[in-house]
């Protein structure tokens, strides 16, 4: 057998990839992310709300949050839940507000704090400019608010055409239930669509679908088991509440986003090994390892 041949298996790949994790100083860096996710997620909601007042409906917003959270863990939602709730039924407009803006600008830190954990990963320098990565943020924040209502309408629209199916076509006989059984499946897509959006357009320098999907579906499945298992352990084992008291609910939820955000930096440097490797073992410089 002539040529070069390269079998990489999986531990040395990913221990090269949590090395990188930790050189990288992605411990801290995912505290920030965790903070900034929750600093950003009501402003986000409040903007999300006022957009839809704006098309003159206001339970939009309501609609696609909730079919979207019923998917997720029970316990993971029991601390903010209720605030999440709350938000999505008070009408709000006023998009060109002073307020809205201030939204806005808080929303921005939760896009900022991803795009320097991948860039961190990928061991990126931000050589953009500052208004630049300030209209990147607004885009990707009006453009993900546009993308929920617009799933929102389809949500809304799905019982009307089924209707019409009984209606006239009652031998094909669609139910409801279908729309609740893709609602799994429907979250995981819009998860692997974002984080492939986050690693071709939030780093410093764009990457190829392809070298980014890797590290994408990692990071999906392997939220889909963390959120899992922590959701069973905050039924079964849950420790927080005798260490931060009333505090607990907000501090599980900021725990477990510090882990999500280790595992989407981890994403980035399976990523980076995986492109280098290849990049390697492609080189003239590599070892044949088919000859004698």
């Amino acid at each position: 057998m002539t040529g070069p041949t390269y079998r990489a298996t999986l531990w040395p790949l990913l221990s090269e990839a949590i090395s990188r994790l930790f050189a990288d100083e992605a411990i801290p860096l995912a505290g920030n992310i965790a903070f900034r996710t929750i600093f950003s997620i009501f402003p986000f909601l409040i903007f999300l709300v006022a957009l839809a007042g704006f098309f003159g409906n206001d339970t939009l917003a309501e609609q696609i949050v909730g079919y979207i959270l019923g998917a997720a863990p029970p316990e993971l939602l029991k601390p903010i839940g209720p605030e999440i709730r709350s938000i999505l039924t008070v009408p709000r407009s006023g998009l060109l507000s002073l307020s809205a803006i201030i939204t806005i600008w808080s929303a921005m830190g939760g896009v900022d704090s991803v795009r320097v954990g991948l860039n961190r990963a990928y061991d990126l320098k931000e050589n953009r400019g500052v208004l630049w990565l300030y209209a990147q943020s607004v885009i990707f924040i009006i453009g993900a608010a546009f993308v929920m209502l617009a799933l929102a309408v389809l949500i809304v629209l799905a019982p009307v055409f089924f209707n019409l199916v009984d209606a006239y076509a009652p031998d094909i006989q669609p139910s409801l239930w279908l729309i609740n059984w893709l609602r799994y499946p429907f979250v995981v897509l819009m998860l692997t669509v974002w984080l492939l959006i986050c690693h071709r357009v939030l780093p410093a320098k764009p990457l190829d679908i392809l070298d980014a999907l890797p590290g994408v579906m990692m990071t999906v499945v392997v939220w889909i088991v963390l959120s899992t298992a922590y959701s069973y352990y905050l039924a079964r084992f849950n420790s927080f509440a005798s260490t931060y008291a009333s505090l607990s609910g907000i501090f599980a939820a900021m725990f477990f986003l510090y882990l999500a955000a280790l595992v989407l930096i981890l994403g980035g440097e399976v990523n980076r090994v995986l492109v280098t490797r290849r990049k390697f073992w492609s080189s003239p410089q590599a070892p044949n390892l088919g000859q004698k």
